[in-house]
């Protein structure tokens, strides 16, 4: 087994223009570590309880692995629970990066983006299969952004040299898809909205915790110059999400207005 060693970088310089970085060392060090890390704090009043609903800790229910919201069950790739992004990107859940999977798909390079109390290190396919482990905590006060650069670096570079690289955390909801979209935006010059409709496309079950999705948009700000995706106000959670998140809330906010409207006649 491959083991990586990602060297630390300045994540204050801004990217005027995105050409490739020299390539990354393999090292001796599997584990990123995000301890004591503060990344972005949601704004707003919804408490405990939004947070809740919209991170969903990265464990939905199995339906959702085929289907969300205003969309049908689709199948994603031949093989049940991992959807292909691109032609050398895969993304799927902690249960589902078997060694057969990957065999069948010639994944070569394999990230995990979870903590070892949540999941053991990823069973790979190969001695030469390369592995980074990034231990980092779907929750607001987590800063993900610390790791876009590398890992986008190191999927290119994996991809240039004709390998598969497979991205997984539990579920492949929010850290995966998050680490994915940063990847899109700064290899393949796509907006954070076009990124984000590609993937939802492929994998419909993601959605990023919204302190995420405010990190990619910084990280939107820096590549290019320009922020493709806004926060609005949902009147029936009493927060602001992304706009990207609007039409899976957009019933709530009908029936809420409905019930404001009904109470205001009484």
């Amino acid at each position: 087994m491959k083991e990586i060693n990602i060297n630390s970088v300045n994540h204050s310089e801004l990217l005027s223009v995105c050409q490739p970085p020299v390539p990354v060392a393999v090292g001796v060090t599997k584990v990123m570590e995000a301890d004591g890390v503060t990344g972005a704090v949601l704004d707003g009043k919804g408490g405990n309880q939004i947070q809740a609903l919209l991170e969903r800790n990265e464990n939905p229910p199995e339906v959702l692995a085929g289907a969300t919201l205003h969309r049908p069950m689709r199948t994603f790739s031949p093989i049940s629970g991992v959807s292909k992004l691109l032609k050398n990107l895969y993304l799927c859940g902690g249960s589902a990066a078997s060694v057969a999977m990957m065999q069948q798909l010639g994944v070569t390079f394999v990230i995990n983006a979870t903590t070892v109390t949540e999941l053991t290190d990823t069973p790979l396919p190969a001695e030469d299969t390369r592995y980074l482990r990034i231990q980092v905590k779907d929750n607001r006060e987590a800063n993900l952004e610390r790791y876009f650069h590398e890992v986008a670096d190191l999927i290119e570079e994996e991809s240039k040299a004709g390998g598969v690289v497979l991205v997984h955390c539990v579920a492949g909801i929010s850290r995966s898809a998050s680490l994915c979209l940063a990847y899109l935006m700064k290899y393949h010059r796509m907006s954070l909205k076009d990124a984000y409709n590609h993937i939802k496309d492929k994998r419909p079950q993601i959605r990023p915790n919204v302190s995420f999705v405010k990190q990619l948009m910084d990280y939107e700000q820096k590549l290019y110059g320009t922020r493709t995706v806004s926060m609005v106000y949902c009147h029936a959670l009493d927060q602001e999400l992304p706009d990207i998140y609007e039409p899976e809330f957009r019933t709530m906010e009908m029936l809420y207005q409905k019930f404001r409207r009904n109470i205001a006649r009484r």
